[in-house]
């Protein structure tokens, strides 16, 4: 038993480490346009920022191939180790990189790249760690420890934007922006640490004398393209909610009651500490109650439900209560949809081809639609002249999540092994 919570904690703490960092650069971005992007427009200098934070969600599909690929055939431990290294170096450059002043066009390079290869890392990570603690769980048990990873990411986005907080007050010296990197460096050390002191995953190591394929991802495109395309539209819809709840939102505050960015953290990041709560009481209730697939069609259907009548709300009264009512009522059908929801995906692919359809399918759907809700929703309402785009988008993702859930049951029932099932070895510890 010591070792399955000695995994949790490893794939937890690189998974908070991961979007520690993401939520990092994006509070940072707009003070890092002019030390690396200068510009006499200050416009193309803060979206030249914003399409460096930007350029990390591309690169998350790539991630998924590439340590679903490593987490396949040599292992998910590997992948999650190499995953995590591979991400404290660039948090350690950006911490440590000199401005455009002092070295020229080096200095933005340098920072896309950095991003490129955070972005990269994440794609593999949150899926990854995801199946890794999934697979240590107990059978019965794997909403809550999906849960419980998927609560992490967001405690470490909340230390993220904390930091970030801090060091922008005005005691802080011109250069503090530096040191929450740094500190971000020694937290994916010790997760490094920790993620080499544990054992690969029991699901793994009972299937390790199995055929594996050459190239597993290509295996899941020939032969499992439905559960694939399921991945990918769950994927979107666990996105879209909680970027419309939380970025859209923060627009409207701005936009409309010209509350100050400190303002508007402040309520993010107390909605986010509230939903770290939640979440996992929610996997729980998915495994002792309700079911994955039911609870995940619930949330949806709610989604679809109440979409209209919230914004429609919005639309007569954008008042500071209102927006923060929407806010949790998203959050928690969101909640909801995502906390049994890697507990599902764990089943719709066998252990060799798990890493790569999960890691592709997932990471292809936030980045298409998730990702992008933000700037999706603000084209669209402003090519419309409707404020009540967002609702009709919500409404979208939530059946876009109810046709994949019933799509995909058709087949996962027979195409996995039994997750949960530890072996005695395991079982004993």
């Amino acid at each position: 038993m010591k070792k399955n919570y000695k995994a949790i904690l490893a794939a937890m703490t690189g998974n908070a480490l991961e979007y520690y960092d993401v939520m990092l650069y994006g509070y940072f971005a707009t003070m890092l346009a002019p030390l690396f992007f200068p510009s006499d427009n200050q416009t193309i200098s803060i979206l030249s920022s914003l399409g460096t934070f930007a350029a990390g969600f591309i690169m998350r599909p790539l991630g998924g191939m590439i340590f679903g690929h490593l987490g396949d055939k040599f292992g998910r431990r590997n992948a999650l180790v190499l995953a995590i290294f591979l991400v404290t170096i660039p948090t350690f450059i950006i911490g440590i990189l000199p401005t455009y002043a002092e070295i020229g066009i080096i200095a933005p390079i340098v920072l896309l790249a950095c991003r490129l290869l955070q972005g990269l890392c994440v794609g593999g990570e949150y899926s990854g760690a995801s199946i890794f603690v999934i697979e240590y769980s107990k059978k019965g048990k794997e909403c809550f420890a999906g849960s419980v990873l998927a609560a992490s990411g967001l405690f470490g986005g909340v230390i993220g934007t904390f930091f970030g907080f801090v060091c922008t007050l005005s005691f802080m010296p011109l250069w503090g922006w530096r040191i929450p990197f740094l500190v971000g460096t020694l937290f994916g050390l010790m997760g490094y640490y920790i993620r080499t002191r544990v054992n690969e995953s029991p699901d793994f190591i009972r299937a390790k004398n199995e055929k594996i394929e050459k190239i597993p991802l290509l295996s899941v495109l020939q032969n499992r393209t439905r559960n694939l395309f399921c991945t990918v539209g769950i994927g979107a819809a666990s996105l879209v909610p909680f970027y419309l709840a939380s970025v859209y939102m923060a627009y409207l505050m701005s936009s409309k009651l010209n509350l100050s960015t400190s303002e508007i953290m402040l309520i993010n990041v107390i909605l986010n500490i509230c939903v770290i709560l939640i979440v996992p009481l929610f996997g729980l209730l998915a495994d002792k109650f309700t079911g994955k697939e039911s609870q995940m069609i619930g949330a949806s259907v709610l989604t679809v439900f109440l979409a209209y009548p919230l914004f429609f709300m919005l639309q007569g009264d954008s008042s500071l209560s209102n927006i923060v009512f929407v806010q949790v009522v998203l959050l928690m059908l969101n909640v909801a949809f995502i906390a049994p929801s890697m507990a599902l995906l764990s089943r719709y692919f066998p252990v060799h081809e798990r890493y790569s359809g999960i890691g592709f399918g997932y990471a292809l759907g936030g980045a298409l639609l998730g990702g992008t809700t933000p700037l999706i929703l603000a084209f669209l309402t402003n090519w419309l002249g409707s404020s009540l785009v967002p609702a009709y988008y919500l409404m979208f993702s939530g059946l876009l999540g109810i046709f994949c859930i019933v799509f995909g049951r058709q087949e996962h029932s027979s195409s996995v092994l039994n997750i949960g099932e530890i072996p005695t070895d395991f079982a004993k510890a």
